[in-house]
């Protein structure tokens, strides 16, 4: 054989291995477990997102629920002092128009307003849900990896 016809034959080995690896690398790139993968990790991104935006929901909405019963409560406690106030007005004045010791009736007076306190605490305890821990997303993330594991394996 002559020394060219030598070169273009080692030439076209050469460039055929070359051919080869790279369409070898083609193919992985375009495999089905590539795209999976790929699929998987946006997929995976998307779902950590929306967790994320259901746990900001979840927590605004229960933070929304504890303001209202701080309302409740403020609410309970000035018609309480007001009450109180009242009570303790309309005591003195039925101690001076029946003659009742002046301690008694203070002391009736000071059992009414506590049990409407009393009342209006528990209905305000009433209108907080639960707890302020997202547990609806808590529920969701174990459901999800749940599943990813399943489909892992």
């Amino acid at each position: 054989m002559a020394p060219c016809a030598a070169m273009t034959i080692a030439a076209l080995i050469a460039s055929a291995g070359h051919r080869d690896s790279s369409m070898a690398h083609d193919r992985l790139l375009n495999s089905g477990l590539t795209r999976a993968l790929t699929d998987l990790l946006a997929d995976l991104a998307d779902l950590v997102q929306k967790e994320m935006q259901l746990a900001k929901a979840e927590v605004t909405e229960k933070i929304a629920s504890g303001l209202r019963a701080s309302v409740w409560m403020v609410a309970a406690a000035v018609i309480g002092l007001i009450a109180a106030l009242l009570m303790v007005e309309a005591a003195v004045f039925a101690i001076a128009s029946f003659g009742l010791a002046l301690h008694w009736s203070c002391l009736l007076a000071a059992a009414v307003l506590a049990a409407g306190a009393a009342a209006a605490f528990y209905h305000a305890r009433s209108v907080v849900e639960g707890d302020f821990l997202p547990t609806r997303t808590a529920k969701q993330v174990a459901q999800d990896i749940k599943t990813a594991k399943e489909q892992l394996i």
